[in-house]
């Protein structure tokens, strides 16, 4: 009886499953810098581009994107779709921490 306790009050006592990824602001621009880099393998365009540094914003809710970043060095005219498109997606998979 007391194991059930330990692991019931063991799984009260864990934060939340964010089911994001938790990584630094270095951790995720290097993580957008190689999404860039497989873009531009596909679409020379996008060659001089590369990733900002992430920094923290406010969550509107619950499981949302905790950071955000600064527009991007070098986006070709047309791109800004795409960019959007590739940081949504990076967004929706990492959690911003320390």
């Amino acid at each position: 009886m007391s194991i059930m306790f330990a692991q019931n009050a063991a799984a009260f006592a864990a934060p939340p499953a964010t089911g994001k990824k938790r990584a630094t602001a270095d951790e995720i621009e290097a993580d957008l810098q190689e999404r860039i880099d497989r873009l531009a393998e596909r679409d020379e365009k996008f060659r001089g581009c590369t990733a900002p540094r992430p920094r923290p914003s406010r969550a509107r809710m619950d499981g949302a994107p905790n950071w955000t970043v600064d527009g991007f060095p070098g986006l070709p005219s047309g791109g800004f779709g795409v960019m959007v498109e590739l940081l949504d997606q990076a967004r929706n998979e990492y959690e911003l921490v320390g």
